[in-house]
């Protein structure tokens, strides 16, 4: 399998919890991308349209191939030493859970796409699936973003941040790198594609209408 020749989150200006915490953040902005992608797919049914199914499987395939076998782990591995300084932490606990609780969800989700177009209750259920699947994600990630990286900066020590450093995952993310199988090569050239039109419109697109819901409350 491929792997990136550099790495920028080895910059030696700056320090080992930057380079992991910004390397987090980075990939928070690029799963949200693609969760606009599927949202828009998702919209598209409840407006009676029929959706592109392919581009949605290959979201999904994305999502199992790397937030949640590359980014979530790591995410775990940087809760479980904060866990190991802080007595009460539930909130914390409650994020790990619920990325083993996202592949379940993600696999069903899956299901519900390989069925289709054809099967007509997998189509409700796919719905309603990714109406809470959407909100799920980016309040997951709004929590890790405002509340929980803020904490974990501060807890873990020097010694903490240089091991965790060494762990971040060398492979390239599917869609920047040099990973090009089918499902990639077909989100990549969607991706790109979206951003040319917003470019030519001299606008960006708002595809975050699940956002608000998001927000805590």
């Amino acid at each position: 399998m491929p792997v990136s020749n550099t790495n920028p989150d080895r910059d030696s200006r700056s320090t080992p919890r930057s380079r992991v915490l910004e390397r987090l953040s980075l990939e928070h902005g690029l799963f949200l991308g693609k969760l606009d992608l599927l949202e828009s797919q998702y919209l598209d049914m409840c407006r009676g349209k029929t959706p592109d199914y392919s581009l949605m499987r290959s979201i999904v395939v994305y999502i199992q191939e790397y937030p949640e076998q590359v980014h979530h782990p790591l995410e775990d591995m940087i809760y479980s030493s904060f866990l190991e300084r802080v007595d009460d932490a539930e909130f914390v606990h409650k994020l790990i859970s619920e990325h083993t609780q996202m592949e379940v969800v993600t696999l069903e989700i899956r299901e519900l796409l390989e069925a289709m177009p054809g099967c007509t209750d997998s189509g409700r259920k796919l719905r309603q699936q990714l109406s809470e699947y959407l909100v799920w994600q980016r309040r997951h990630i709004y929590a890790e973003e405002s509340e929980v990286f803020p904490l974990v900066a501060n807890a873990l020590t020097e010694k903490d941040w240089e091991r965790l450093q060494y762990m971040l995952p060398i492979l390239d993310d599917p869609i920047r790198g040099r990973r090009t199988w089918y499902d990639y090569e077909r989100l990549s050239r969607e991706i790109e594609g979206r951003h040319k039109a917003q470019f030519a419109r001299g606008e960006s697109a708002d595809l975050n209408v699940a956002a608000q819901s998001a927000q805590p409350v």
